[in-house]
């Protein structure tokens, strides 16, 4: 057998003679359905956590059977391989046996049969036995014979039942090698590789806000190497915290974002990424940000466990309370400011702070707006995992609004402040900043109205050319005012 059949071409399984036998986890969907269903269950009653290594220790088919009995599973949503699900409906159409063959419980195989209606018979785990590797093999010779079926598979697991397969083929890149002359062909979709798909999980493009530890540095006027160095230690010590509570937030959420129009598509609710990598690197990352922080200081180290906790709980609890939400937002938007000052040792001004916390809450609620906009424009009234439905809509965008007019206001009062008539030569420029505050805000907000920001600000703004060039007018009135 060669590594050459298109991937693409639906008529690869239109052999009738043999039956087609199909692997589930990780071959017709991307994921694994036990650390699925475990998810599941660790979201609604984590105390049973404590409970797997009980199960456990009477077998992984008992854990199976164990978890599939306390959870139930939406197969509807599943990231399935859709171009091995279209080649299988070939086949399906043309008369041909399919068979589900998995490790996964019976509860789990018969909800994904079902949902699809292709296979005229399911093999699973039971709670004894584990149908998998030499297990799996066993029943499907014994039911079909040495070489009466072929197989769909995806791992090194497999290779025992390819070998007795007719004919062997893996939804993987790379060919798994039989013997001498036989390796497994290519079928299904393409695959996005680990690295690619742990880099797009951290959310690099994130990190734009991590910008926010160099503030203290610009406000304070203090551009020397010394700052600027704690200032970067600050950056990349915030911007591994923040890739690994993004990495918590999207196993933890996988199922929510799912039914999501644009979350479904991150690399562990699309099955890119394994949900155990994920729930790995998360406390990794989270380790190498302590290790950064403590080489600073410990007031830092402390700023940094107090975002983390925070992040854990929002994550596992406060994101699915109304306002509570926006506001820990806010609050996790301003100690990256508060990190940067304790990073470079500068003292924060209470004027930044306040000035910080109305504009980053006014930002969240602009988020949770354009959330709202896009459910109203689905059709749909309450998005899973969040408080708010589609009436709140214009409670939402009162809310952003005057939150940041209070920021301007706050503004506004820090030209009485000492620190403008001590940092400034000519602090008359400053009076320029404030309508083009109004500009920008105003100009995101009625966009957010039309359905026009996407649902992360931040990353609107990062790419929103005219806002760009207000924020540049915005920075060169401040250099001038301090230089002039």
């Amino acid at each position: 057998m060669q590594l050459s059949v298109d991937s693409r071409n639906d008529k690869v399984f239109l052999d009738a003679e043999v039956p087609l036998v199909v692997d589930l986890d990780g071959t017709l969907v991307k994921t694994d359905l036990l650390w699925e269903t475990a998810l599941i269950l660790l979201r609604r009653q984590p105390w049973k956590f404590f409970w797997f290594f009980l199960w456990i220790l009477r077998g992984k088919a008992f854990l199976k059977a164990a978890i599939a009995a306390e959870t139930e599973l939406d197969a509807s949503h599943l990231p399935y391989d859709q171009v091995l699900v279209q080649q299988l409906r070939e086949a399906h159409a043309s008369g041909r046996t399919l068979i589900l063959a998995t490790g996964s419980h019976q509860k789990l195989a018969m909800a994904v049969s079902h949902h699809l209606q292709l296979f005229h018979d399911v093999i699973a785990s039971d709670g004894t036995i584990n149908t998998v590797a030499d297990h799996k093999r066993d029943i499907l010779v014994q039911r079909y014979g040495e070489r009466q079926f072929d197989y769909v598979g995806n791992s090194s697991a497999d290779l025992a039942i390819w070998r007795s397969a007719r004919r062997a083929y893996s939804v993987t890149t790379r060919a798994f090698k039989l013997d001498r002359r036989h390796s497994t062909e290519r079928v299904g979709g393409d695959r996005m590789g680990l690295p690619q798909a742990l880099l797009k999980a951290m959310r690099p493009r994130q990190w734009l806000k991590n910008l926010l530890v160099f503030v203290p540095i610009l406000a304070a006027h203090l551009l020397l190497s010394d700052t600027v160095v704690k200032g970067l230690i600050a950056f990349v010590c915030f911007s591994c915290a923040a890739s690994s509570a993004y990495l918590l937030n999207d196993t933890l959420d996988v199922h929510d974002d799912r039914v999501h129009l644009e979350k479904r598509k991150r690399p562990l609710a699309a099955g890119h990424l394994p949900l155990p990598l994920g729930l790995m690197m998360a406390p990794i990352l989270a380790g190498a940000a302590v290790a950064l922080a403590l080489s600073l200081s410990l007031k830092f180290l402390a700023v940094v466990l107090v975002y983390l906790c925070a992040t854990l709980v929002y994550s596992l609890y406060l994101k699915r309370l109304m306002m509570v939400d926006v506001v820990t937002l806010a609050i996790l938007y301003t100690l990256r400011i508060v990190g940067g000052g304790v990073a470079t040792g500068i003292e924060l001004s209470f004027w930044l702070l306040s000035f910080s916390f109305f504009i980053f809450l006014s930002l969240a609620l602009l988020k949770r707006h354009s959330e709202l906009y896009n459910l109203a424009k689905a059709g749909k009234d309450k998005t899973r995992g969040r408080a708010y439905r589609v009436e709140d809509k214009l409670v939402v965008s009162m809310l952003g609004v005057n939150s940041g007019f209070v920021a301007l206001i706050i503004f506004m009062l820090y030209f009485n402040s000492e620190n403008v008539l001590r940092l400034y030569k000519q602090p008359v420029y400053l009076i320029g900043i404030v309508p083009i505050i109004m500009l920008w805000l105003g100009r995101l907000w009625i966009l957010s109205s039309r359905g026009l920001v996407n649902e992360d600000p931040i990353l609107f703004v990062s790419k929103d050319k005219r806002g760009l060039v207000l924020i540049f007018a915005a920075l060169m009135l401040a250099v001038m005012g301090s230089i002039a």
